[in-house]
C-alpha cells in the first residue's frame, strides 16, 4: 500500500513539474513591448477602405447587409438626446444566405463613425422600428432600425458593420 501512495505522489509531482515548465515556457515566449517616441512624419499614403452607399447590398460571409436609409430624430416628450446632439436612426436589412444560423447583436456588430474618428455605439431609448437582435436562420431576413446619439455638428457619418464579434472584417457605409 505504501508503494501505491508514493507512486501516486510521484505522479502528481511530475504533473506539477511539467505544468510549471509549460507555464514558464508560455510566459517566456511572450513579446516584450517597450515604449518609444512615435514618428509623427507623414505616413505613407494608404488606399482608402472600400466604402459602400445607402441601398447597396454588401455580402460578408453568409450575411448580406443593406442600409435602406437614414433619418434624424429629436426624440419625443420623454426621451431626448443631450443638448447639442441628435439621434441618427439607420434602417438596416440583414439576410442569412449561409447554411448555418447566425447570431445577430446590434450592440456588438454596429457602430457609427464621424469624419474626426469618433465612434458612437447603438443607443437604447428613441423609438425605432424592428430589431436587429437574435438568431437569423438560413434563408431568413431581419430588418430593423439602429439609433445613435451623435453631435449635431458631426460630419462624414459612416455606419460600420462588423459581423465577426472578434472584429475581423468590416463593411463601411457612407450615410450621405
Amino acid at each position: 500500500m505504501k508503494g501505491g501512495y508514493f507512486a501516486l505522489k510521484k505522479t502528481w509531482f511530475m504533473f506539477f513539474v511539467v505544468g510549471l515548465v509549460l507555464l514558464i515556457t508560455v510566459v517566456g515566449c511572450g513579446e516584450t513591448v517597450t515604449s518609444e517616441k512615435a514618428d509623427t512624419a507623414a505616413p505613407k499614403p494608404q488606399p482608402p477602405p472600400k466604402t459602400f452607399s445607402i441601398g447597396e447590398p454588401i455580402k460578408m460571409g453568409g450575411l448580406v447587409f443593406t442600409v435602406n436609409g437614414v433619418r434624424e430624430s429629436k426624440g419625443d416628450q420623454f426621451i431626448r438626446p443631450k443638448e447639442g446632439y441628435i439621434y441618427k436612426i439607420v434602417d438596416v436589412t440583414l439576410e442569412n444566405i449561409g447554411e448555418k444560423p447566425a447570431a445577430i447583436s446590434s450592440l456588438m456588430m454596429f457602430s457609427l463613425a464621424d469624419s474626426e474618428g469618433y465612434r458612437y455605439k447603438v443607443t437604447i431609448g428613441p423609438e425605432t422600428r424592428g430589431s436587429l437582435d437574435g438568431e437569423l436562420q438560413p434563408g431568413q431576413k431581419m430588418r430593423g432600425e439602429l439609433a445613435f446619439e451623435v453631435p449635431t455638428k458631426a460630419t462624414g457619418l459612416q455606419l460600420l458593420f462588423e459581423p465577426n464579434v472578434l472584429g475581423f472584417g468590416q463593411a463601411i457605409v457612407s450615410l450621405k
